[in-house]
């Protein structure tokens, strides 16, 4: 982390002092620091002055300067209306940035709330490419993630930063220990790359662990998933790796009832093996299968 850094970052706790501002652990609110990481997250997300990038959790705008600086146009989201005051006014001068404030969450069952799906519609309707970039607060990052996976249009790349422990299960293989529901689910639509590890040093305040920038790119059959199947999906893998350690003969009765499905007709060396063991292929397979069965 450079001087110019840290000197930025005193400048704006000063506004922020002045805005009683304090940051919440709750909302995890670390602001990233370093210049040179921001840069590594914008360019790790490929985007040209072609493509919409809808950034979760804008902080101070750092990172958002950079994607503004390469995309064609930037909507970020922020919660806290101080921070979304400070980064309104430095991002000013962009014509090319809009930020809204809300809970990125904060929609019906947890999705986006309808005022950034209204505009980000509005700007994904002559744009090439939508991907999505953020320093993810902690403790919302996994259902953000699952929630990215149910949008009508399914974004062509994620670029976050989130917390390591979540980098190595959203990468993880089937049957290993960090393998789990959301590894699955977004494997079953993208390839999952673990680009580097960040350390603590580089946060203000300091979290006590570390993070890890993480890339998933969109696999070329997701044409397979309507956006309703996709939904489906995510509920039905919920249930399913809820028992994760329980074999499925067990578990896919009440897997299929939560989407309103019978029990299909599955080969009994299959029902032997365990939601944990599956890859994510074979999830899917297991999931028409179950819609295929009908109504319960």
């Amino acid at each position: 982390m450079t001087d110019s850094a840290r000197d930025s970052f005193a400048n704006y706790r000063e506004r922020l002092d002045a805005l009683g501002f304090r940051p919440s652990s709750t909302r995890g609110q670390n602001f990233l620091l370093d210049p040179t990481l921001h840069r590594v997250i914008a360019g790790a997300a490929e985007s040209s002055d072609r493509d919409v990038v809808l950034e979760i959790g804008v902080g101070l705008g750092f990172l958002t300067r950079e994607l503004a600086l390469v995309a064609g146009f930037v909507l970020g989201v922020e919660i806290d209306s101080r921070l979304h005051a400070v980064a309104s006014e430095d991002l000013a001068s962009f014509r090319n940035v809009e930020i809204v404030l809300a809970d990125a969450l904060s929609g019906p069952g947890g999705s986006l709330p309808e005022v950034v799906r209204t505009r980000l519609d509005q700007a994904l309707t002559d744009r090439e490419e939508f991907l999505v970039v953020g320093n993810l607060p902690y403790a919302a990052s996994g259902p953000l993630l699952a929630e990215l996976f149910c949008l009508p249009r399914l974004p062509d790349r994620i670029v976050v930063l989130v917390q390591r422990e979540l980098g190595d299960r959203l990468a993880a293989k089937a049957g290993s220990e960090d393998y789990g529901g959301l590894s699955a689910l977004l494997q079953s639509a993208y390839a999952v790359e673990r680009l580097r590890t960040v350390g603590a040093e580089v946060f203000r305040p300091r979290p006590k662990v570390a993070s890890a920038i993480v890339r998933l790119r969109r696999r070329a059959d997701t044409d397979r998933f309507q956006p309703a199947d996709r939904r489906a999906l995510q509920q039905f893998v919920r249930v399913l790796f809820g028992k994760r350690r329980k074999v499925l003969r067990t578990t896919v009765t009440e897997a299929a009832a939560a989407i309103g499905s019978g029990f299909p007709d599955l080969p009994e060396s299959f029902l032997q093996r365990r939601a944990e063991t599956l890859a994510p292929d074979e999830m899917v397979e297991l999931f028409h299968a179950v819609r295929a069965a009908g109504p319960a």
